[in-house]
């Protein structure tokens, strides 16, 4: 519980997420790996590397000097819908200091009105070396923006339902507009914030977040609520597993990619070549040869993990007629016969196998033919490196949200299957 709430309050940003994992981790007793240095990891490590500040693997090996050696691997995303600020964001209107900003990822719109709203991620200041700019990791760790909405008074239809225009209607106020409040003031804000000259900054990736804590709701205080349940549940069980499962011989490895909300196709993103790179890097530098490398892939296996939609009580006709996930009913394996998840009926048959052996509760979800779920990191991995893998996640409500919900019972069962996983 401790890890993963801390991990949805502190994950505010791709770049916090990281810098949480990381912390985590060495105090797990992980040693940290250079992208830009050899890599010649030692049998029975736990490692970690981040080739950039929002992307992250971290892997154990085993006590076998075995030039094969097995893998298994689980992936998580880091990035959750937010709104990006632009460049030149200070505008005014009405006599309030707003700022322009952009939706990045599939969000709820209207769940973001009238919500505390800070602000997060990376801001760039002037290094010695042109090449070397100095990188601050940022957090206001208080609200400093809102986006308010319209009184029904002004809009008698909004109970009926209405388009947002994200242009118009959804710029945050960040305070009263006044002489200072002019291009630039954004600038300034963040120079104060830094105790830096503004000529400093040179350039900055930020988003706002929602500013709400996690909260155990329920009579018996059973469910979640919090901010960025996807998918950060995800990330959370992953280091929590990855420290609890041992296995003597071959390698347990997680990786936490960036802008799946976006559709992953960066460098720090799971359509990329990045992971092939790492997995190459790391069995090469513990001695394996081109071929051993590919039969190790070859015997290898992977979970994409990723929240997943559940029933709702509400909505009872928007899942599945037949196969559908209840929340506190377990972990949840996605399938698809148009192969939109990796899931196939082998690793479906190993993780029920695992789910038996280790007692932990485990359900199956089919979208339902006339509504689409959304993508995942799974076949993208499975197109750039052959393995057998698996989509699975926490049954989740309101997903995409600025706030969600999720039992606490199935986290639990997801941190003890991945950790089945890579103890067997």
């Amino acid at each position: 519980m401790n890890v993963l709430t801390e991990c949805l309050s502190r994950g505010t940003s791709p770049a916090s997420v990281i810098s949480f994992a990381k912390e985590y981790l060495k105090q797990e007793g992980f040693e940290e790996l250079y992208y830009d240095k050899m890599l010649s990891p030692k049998e029975n490590g736990k490692f970690f590397i981040t080739p950039f500040p929002d992307v992250l693997f971290a892997f154990t090996t085993g006590n076998a000097k075995a030039k094969i050696q097995s893998l298994r691997m689980a992936f998580a995303h880091v990035d959750q819908p937010c709104f990006k600020v632009k460049g030149k964001p200070d505008f005014k209107s009405m006599g309030c200091a707003m700022l322009n900003v952009e939706v990045y990822g599939g969000m709820m719109d209207h769940t973001w009105f009238d919500r505390p709203l800070g602000i997060a991620g990376t801001i760039m200041l002037r290094g010695e070396d042109v090449f070397k700019p100095e990188e601050v990791l940022y957090d206001s760790k208080r609200p400093i923006a809102v986006i308010p909405g319209l009184a029904i008074h002004m809009q008698r239809e909004a109970n009926n339902g209405w388009k947002i225009d994200r242009q118009k209607e959804l710029m945050p106020l960040m305070g009263i507009a006044n002489g200072r409040w002019t291009e630039g003031a954004f600038l300034h804000f963040l120079s104060e914030e830094l105790s830096v000259d503004e000529s400093e900054i040179l350039s900055y990736d930020l988003n706002l977040y929602n500013y709400d804590q996690p909260q155990l709701c329920g009579v018996k205080e059973e469910i979640l609520c919090s901010p960025r349940i996807d998918n950060l549940a995800s990330v959370s069980a992953l280091l929590e597993s990855i420290t609890d499962g041992e296995r003597e011989s071959g390698i347990n490895l997680i990786g936490l990619f960036n802008h799946e909300e976006v559709g992953s196709f960066t460098k720090s993103g799971a359509d990329s070549t990045l992971l092939g790179c790492i997995l190459n890097r790391i069995l090469s530098g513990m001695g394996c040869s081109k071929e051993q490398i590919e039969i190790s892939l070859a015997q290898s296996y992977y979970l994409s993990v990723d929240g997943a939609h559940a029933a709702h009580p509400n909505y009872t006709d928007r899942c599945d007629t037949t196969t559908r996930a209840y929340i506190g009913q377990g972990a949840t394996i996605k399938v698809s016969g148009t192969q939109k998840y990796a899931s196939d009926c082998r690793m479906y048959a190993i993780l029920l196998g695992l789910a038996e052996k280790y007692d932990i509760l485990l359900q199956e979800i089919n979208d339902r033919n006339t509504i689409r779920g959304g993508t995942t990191l799974g076949p993208m991995i499975g197109s750039h490196l052959p393995m057998m893998g698996c989509d699975l996640g926490i049954p989740m409500l309101a997903m995409h949200s600025a706030r969600e919900t999720m039992a606490m019972e199935d986290y639990i069962s997801l941190c003890r299957l991945v950790t089945a996983f890579f103890t067997e």
